[in-house]
C-alpha cells in the first residue's frame, strides 16, 4: 500500500511534470506551450479524420481543412489561411493577405500542385520564423504532406476506377463483338450443315438413281441376251441341223464341201452368239448365283486372253440381294478387263469368301501397277471414273472398296458388301424378269 501511494504521488499533471524537470521555466510558459501543442495535435487529428473520407468532393475537403488552420496557430483571432490545389481554392472567412506569411508548397503530380498559406493580419512578437513558431512550420508542412498523400490516393483511385471502367467497356464491346461473330459463325455453321445435308441427300439420290440405272441396264441386257439366245441362237441351231440333214442327202462333191463350210460358219456364229449373250448378261448369275458366275467369268477371261486366271471360293452360302450380286459381278468384270487392258497382267486371281455377315471378293493381278491414291480419285482430265464408280456403288450398298497398288508391284482390289435376303449359288433369280 505504501508503494502504491508513493506511485500515485509520483504521477503529476503534464505542466507540473515539465515544471519539475525545468524549474527555471515559468509555469505559465509551460502551460502555454502545452496548449499550443494540443491545438496542433487536434488540428492534425481532425485533418486525418477529414482526409479518410474519400466520398467528399475536393472542394469540401479543402473547405474543412482550411477551417482547422486558424485555431491551430498561436493567434487564431488574427489568422487567415487559404489552400489551393489545382483549380480548387478554399479560404477562411474574411481572408486577406499581408506581409506576415507562412506558406508551404507541395506537388501531387507533374501536372497538379498545391499550396497552403497562413497570414497574420496584425503584428506579433518575433518567433523562430518571423511571427510564426517553429512548431507551426512543422504543422503546416505536415498538413501539406497529408494533402499531397490524400490527393495522390484520390487520383490513383480515380485512375484505377477509370481504368477499370475502360476495361469493362472494352470487355463489353469485345464481348458484344464476339457474340456478334459467334452468332454469325453459328448461322454460317447452320447454313453449311443444311447445305451438307442437302449434298448428302443429293448424293444418296444419285446413288439410288445409279443403282436403279444398274438394274435397268442389267434388265435390258438380259432381255437382249434372252432375245439373242431364244431367237438368233435357236435360229442358228436350227439352221445347223438343216444343213447337217442336207449334207446327208447330197452326193460328195462341191455341194457337200459348201455345206460343210456353211456348217462351220454356223458353228462360229453360234459360238459368237453364246459369247455375246454371256457378255451382255451372264445367265449363270441369275441361274446359279454370284460365285458360279465369277468362276465362269474367270474361265472366260483365261480362254479369251490366254493369261493365267485362277478362281477360288470357300463354298459357304452367301445370300445376296440381286442389286448386290449384279454390282459385284460388274465390278469384278471391270477389274479383270483393267488387268488385261491397262495393267498388261499375265496372271489374275479371284477369291470369294464369307466373313461373318459380309461377302469379301478380292481381285489380284501381277500387272505393272499404278499410284493407287491418284487412281482412286475421279478426275475428268486424268480419268479413273471406273474405280470411282465402283467405290460409289459399293458404298451405296453399305460396303467398301479398297485398292492397293504401286508401280511395278501389281494391284489388289478388295470388295466387301453386307449379305442379306437373296439367293445363294444354285437358286434361280427372278428379280430381273421381264416386266
Amino acid at each position: 500500500m505504501a508503494a502504491h501511494k508513493g506511485l500515485k504521488q509520483a504521477i503529476l499533471p503534464p505542466e507540473q511534470a515539465i515544471h519539475a524537470l525545468h524549474p527555471e521555466v515559468p509555469k505559465n510558459e509551460v502551460i502555454h506551450a502545452l496548449r499550443e501543442r494540443v491545438k496542433e495535435l487536434t488540428a492534425l487529428h481532425s485533418a486525418i479524420c477529414i482526409l479518410q473520407n474519400d466520398n467528399l468532393p475536393y472542394q469540401e475537403v479543402l473547405d474543412r481543412v482550411v477551417r482547422l488552420v486558424p485555431p491551430a496557430w498561436q493567434y487564431p483571432e488574427i489568422t487567415a489561411a487559404r489552400i489551393m490545389v489545382g483549380a480548387h481554392e478554399s479560404r477562411t472567412a474574411g481572408f486577406r493577405r499581408s506581409s506576415r506569411l507562412q506558406a508551404c508548397d507541395f506537388r501531387v503530380s507533374p501536372s497538379l500542385s498545391g499550396r497552403i498559406e497562413v497570414y497574420y493580419l496584425k503584428k506579433t512578437p518575433p518567433e523562430a520564423e518571423g511571427p510564426f513558431l517553429a512548431e507551426e512550420r512543422n504543422l503546416i508542412n505536415s498538413l501539406a504532406d497529408m494533402l499531397r498523400v490524400y490527393f495522390e490516393r484520390r487520383l490513383a483511385s480515380k485512375a484505377l476506377l477509370d481504368a477499370h471502367k475502360d476495361l469493362e467497356r472494352r470487355v463489353r464491346e469485345r464481348t458484344a463483338e464476339l457474340e456478334k461473330l459467334n452468332a454469325a459463325l453459328k448461322a454460317e455453321v447452320r447454313e453449311r450443315e443444311l447445305r451438307q445435308k442437302e449434298i448428302l441427300i443429293y448424293q444418296e439420290k444419285l446413288r439410288g438413281l445409279s443403282a436403279d440405272l444398274i438394274l435397268t441396264e442389267e434388265r435390258e441386257r438380259r432381255e437382249i441376251a434372252t432375245d439373242l439366245h431364244d431367237m438368233i441362237g435357236q435360229t442358228l441351231a436350227m439352221a445347223k441341223m438343216k444343213t447337217g440333214a442336207l449334207r446327208g442327202h447330197c452326193p460328195a462333191g462341191e455341194a457337200a464341201s459348201d455345206l460343210t463350210n456353211l456348217s462351220g460358219f454356223l458353228d462360229e456364229a453360234i459360238l459368237a452368239t453364246r459369247s455375246l449373250t454371256f457378255q451382255l448378261a451372264s445367265p449363270i448369275l441369275y441361274e446359279l448365283g454370284l460365285e458360279s458366275a465369277l468362276e465362269r467369268l474367270t474361265e472366260d477371261i483365261r480362254a479369251r486372253h490366254g493369261l493365267k486366271a485362277d478362281f477360288r471360293g470357300d463354298g459357304k452360302a452367301k445370300p445376296l440381294p440381286t442389286e448386290t450380286s449384279v454390282m459385284i459381278f460388274k465390278a469384278v468384270r471391270e477389274l479383270l478387263v483393267n488387268a488385261v487392258k491397262h495393267a498388261k497382267a499375265s496372271a489374275v486371281s479371284v477369291r470369294v469368301r464369307r466373313t461373318g455377315p459380309r461377302i469379301v471378293v478380292t481381285v489380284r493381278d501381277n500387272g505393272r501397277g499404278f499410284n493407287a491414291a491418284a487412281g482412286s480419285v475421279y478426275d475428268g482430265k486424268l480419268g479413273g471414273f471406273g474405280l470411282f464408280s465402283i467405290r460409289e456403288k459399293v458404298s451405296h450398298l453399305g460396303g467398301a472398296f479398297r485398292l492397293s497398288s504401286r508401280p511395278g508391284a501389281g494391284t489388289l482390289a478388295v470388295i466387301t458388301a453386307p449379305l442379306g435376303k437373296g439367293k445363294s449359288n444354285g437358286k434361280k433369280d427372278t428379280d430381273l424378269r421381264r416386266p
